[in-house]
């Protein structure tokens, strides 16, 4: 009996950290009904745990295995919202002006880029910025890299924007 206790707690806590990272994603990219809705389960489980280890503070082997189950949630929860790939990434890049080409090869390709020229220290350079689903973030990067080895990109979180083109897949 015991150590099915022990396995409910661990479990317990590793569901509602992972809902409570989804939860706490989504209220930052302004899903508020999602979020409430994860939140009430997150909430659910997350009390039938700690109700099995407030009566039991005096057990450290509990106690331990909760905290656990909290670790754990922390690295299960961010590993789910990363293959989910919710939301939107801002991608910025820096070039060289040598290598223009890649805006219209990423045009090309399907990928919406919105460009213009810098001046860095090494020289003239162009500045790509782009929005496009997180799902295909990394795809777009390896395809810059590919080009040009040497790119500065930069990943953003943008939280609200209006019109201009996203590429949907």
């Amino acid at each position: 009996m015991l150590y099915l206790q022990l396995l409910f707690i661990f479990f317990a806590r590793i569901i509602d950290v992972s809902l409570g990272t989804i939860r706490t994603i989504l209220i930052i990219r302004g899903e508020k009904w999602p979020a409430a809705i994860i939140g009430f389960f997150e909430i659910l489980v997350y009390t039938t745990a700690l109700g099995i280890v407030v009566g039991a503070l005096d057990d450290p082997i509990k106690l331990g295995v909760f905290c656990l189950g909290f670790s754990m949630g922390v690295i299960v929860g961010s590993v789910i919202e990363d293959r989910l790939a919710l939301g939107f990434r801002g991608i910025q890049v820096i070039i060289d002006r040598d290598h223009s080409f890649m805006v219209s090869e990423l045009r090309n390709l399907g990928y919406p880029v919105t460009c213009w020229e810098a001046q860095g220290k090494a020289g003239s350079k162009l500045v790509l910025s782009m929005v496009v689903k997180r799902s295909i973030a990394r795809e777009i990067t390896q395809k810059i890299y590919e080009m040009e080895p040497g790119a500065f990109v930069v990943f953003m979180e943008p939280k609200y924007f209006q019109g201009g083109y996203i590429r949907k897949k």
